[in-house]
Parts: C-alpha cells; structure tokens; sequence
C-alpha cells in the first residue's frame, strides 16, 4: 500500500524493521534446519534399533535435497543438500555389518537410498535450471511493465494532485494520500489549498463518486475548476454552484457527484469558514478547548447534485484561535475497517494522539523550541495503518492545517469553535 505523503508530512517507510531477518533467511534456516533433523533421525534409529525394520527410515533422506529445490535459483544449495545426505546414508551402510562392500540383507535399503538422493538432486537441478531458464524473461518483462506502470501512475499523481507547499501564508499544511491500488498512486480522492488576494485561503477536499480512470478523470476536472474560480467567485456558495455547474456540463445531468468540503480561512481575523457538501465534517484540534467535530447544520448535496437540494444551512463560520489545528479527511478514513469489521473512529484516535503530536505549545500559545515530536497527521496515518493492517480497501486522504502562534490581524476572542456569524 503505497503511502505518500506532502506538506511536511513524512512518508512512511516500507522497508523491514531493522534487526529483523528478511524472509528469504527464515527459509533458508528451515530448510538447513530440515536436513540436519532428517540426518540425525535417521542416523539415531537406524543405530539404536528402535523398532524392528529401523533402516526404513534411511529413505527419507531423499526429502531434503527435493525441499531445496523448491523456491531456489542457485543449483548450488540443492547439491549441497544432496552431497550432504548421500554421506549420511553411505555412513549408515558402514556402519552395517560388512560395511559398504556388501550389497545385500540390511544394506539394500541405504543402497536405494543413495540411489533416491542421486535422482532427487539431480531432478531439482535440472527443473531450477530449467525453470529459471523460462521464467526469467517473464519476470524480467514483469519487472520492466511494472516500472513504466509506477512512473506513469507518479507523472498523473503531480499532474492531478500538485505537493502542497509545506506553508502557504501563514498557515502550515501536511497532507497524506493513502491510494487502495498499489500501483495506481492515485484515485478519486482530490485536495487542494490556494491563497486569493481577496477571499483569504481556500481549501477543497473531495472524493468522487466510483474508482478507477473516470474517478481520476472527475478529480482531475474538479482540482481545475476549483483553481480557476477560487480567486475570483466571492462566497463559498459560489465557488460550490461554479463547480457543480462545471460537472453536470461536463459528465451529464446527474450521471457523476463528488462530495466535497470546501473552507475559506482569513488569515487576518482568524475566520474559518467551512461549507459541506455530502462530505465528513472536518475536525477542529485546539490547544485550548480540545478536539471538536464542526458539523453543519444541514450538509449541502454533493457537488453534480447541488440542484437537487438547497445548500441554506450547509455554510458555518468558526473561530480558528493561534495553533488550532484543521483536519479534513475522505471516507476511505473513517470506513477503514480492522479485522473484526469495526470502523476506524477517527475523533476518538485524534483526542487520544493529539497530545502526543508536535510541536508543543506552551501555556502562554508559544510553540516550544526544539520541538522533535511527529506532528498530528503523521500518527493519525500510522495508527490508521496499524488499525487496517493491510492496504485499505479505498482511497483515503488526509489534510491537516495548523494555524500560526499569532494572526497578523486582530485576534478572535477565545471560545470553543464558536459561530461568530450567521452565513
């Protein structure tokens, strides 16, 4: 499950934890592990005349030599476990009475035995060879379709989703894209943020309707409109009919929707405005007064439906204080599923990790120096990965936006999240 991370959000690594033997090893041990018990069950019952017929297990010493070569390239590893349980059953025969000159009564047995290891060793080498001789090219072309793929897929990931600055304005930005293909890189999930010279900064977050190329598509579409009218519709209301007009135009009446929450943030007043359409409400993480779910009164119909509905009380205005912090998520978060089925619950996991995310503040609303603590988004993707424990089943993206120790306007009052305007 690819993880990419922008905005001062680090990327995850997918290498093995350190200290930890690959896999490859692990097997390696098992099967040196295999031959020895083989050898030395076999040496000790054939010696010590557990039960009558004890030289009938001396056969399975052709087991080994077959298990090497199950999974390995080197014809190297096969011989040596071949060589090795041969001398083993040439030791029993020894041992016998008459030693290894004689060939009949008791010797039979390890005679056939060498003879099954032969054949076993020499079967392995040629199939590996030969096996390796006809699945290199494929692997190899593989690998090849598979590195144009993941170059391809990254190409339309900048395209469609730019990397958000680390700042922008005032404000601190990180964003996670989590996609549920692991070589597509990208879906329908979409984000942008962009300063306007007179509606402050806007931010847009959606996720469209259905997977594959046309969700890209759509996503695409939506992250171009919402570039160009940003800067020069005047209310969030607009900017959503702008873009829902663009779609219907585009795609059909009512054949594609997108749900998306928009906001606007006054980086002078400390204004955040917030206006849902179909999409999860974000949530509000405070130093001050705790982790608040800002919910509408009524959320607006998704972007290509907008028509069908009113969007009246879909628009709340909220104070966002110095280091208050903004985060806006896609579904793909919150219907994550564990391995019982359970929903990931996004707004308790954040009350509980938002004390332990940088940087710290101090009681008077200054952030402590030399801060090394991972920030808010960067524990919320870890513990989401830990909480699925496999790629998700959908796309899923996060967006979090920080607010700086002091506005350059004048200050909002303190309060929790609350209204200071009807919209």
């Amino acid at each position: 499950m690819p993880k990419h991370v922008r905005g001062g959000a680090r990327q995850a690594a997918e290498t093995p934890a350190a200290g930890w033997p690959s896999p490859a090893r692990w097997r390696a041990r098992w099967l040196e592990l295999t031959i020895v018990l083989a050898v030395a069950a076999a040496v000790a019952v054939c010696l010590a005349g557990v039960w009558p017929s004890p030289l009938q297990l001396v056969l399975l010493l052709a087991v080994p030599p077959a298990l090497a070569a199950v999974g390995w390239v080197s014809v190297w590893r096969i011989l040596a476990y071949g060589v090795a349980a041969e001398i083993a059953a040439v030791a029993i025969d020894a041992m016998l009475s008459g030693g290894v000159t004689a060939t009949s009564g008791a010797h039979q047995l390890p005679l056939a035995a060498t003879g099954a290891i032969a054949v076993a060793t020499v079967a392995g080498i040629a199939g590996t060879k030969l096996g390796a001789r006809q699945e290199t090219p494929d692997q190899q072309q593989q690998e090849l379709q598979f590195a144009n793929v993941t170059s391809v897929a990254e190409a339309a990931q900048r395209a469609v989703l730019r990397p958000l600055p680390e700042q922008l304005g005032p404000l601190k930005l990180g964003v996670v894209y989590l996609a549920a293909a692991a070589e597509a890189r990208v879906g329908g999930d979409l984000y942008e943020v962009t300063y306007t010279e007179g509606h402050g900064i806007r931010l847009i977050i959606g996720d469209v309707r259905g997977k594959g190329l046309g969700a890209v598509e759509v996503a695409a579409d939506i992250i171009g409109r919402f570039r160009e009218v940003a800067h020069g519709v005047g209310t969030l209301n607009e900017v959503a009919h702008r873009l829902d007009a663009g779609l219907s135009r585009r795609w059909g009446q009512y054949e594609e929707f997108v749900t998306a929450l928009l906001a606007e943030i006054d980086p002078d007043r400390g204004k955040l405005t917030i206006l849902n359409c179909g999409h999860p409400p974000p949530i509000l993480i405070s130093p001050a007064d705790g982790v608040t779910v800002l919910e509408v009164r009524a959320p607006a119909p998704p972007l290509g439906l907008i028509t069908l509905g009113s969007d009246a009380g879909a628009k709340e205005v909220y104070t966002f204080k110095p280091n208050d912090q903004l985060l806006l998520y896609t579904d793909g978060v919150t219907e994550a599923r564990d391995a019982s089925r359970e929903f990931y619950p996004l707004d308790e996991r954040v009350k509980a990790l938002a004390p332990q995310a940088g940087p710290k503040v101090t009681k008077t609303g200054r952030v402590r120096a030399n801060s090394s603590a991972p920030t808010l988004i960067d524990l919320v993707r870890d513990d989401l990965l830990r909480y699925v424990g496999a790629p998700p089943d959908d796309d899923a993206a996060l967006l979090l936006v920080r607010a700086p120790a002091a506005w350059p306007g004048i200050r909002p009052q303190a309060g929790t999240a609350l209204r200071l305007e009807a919209p």
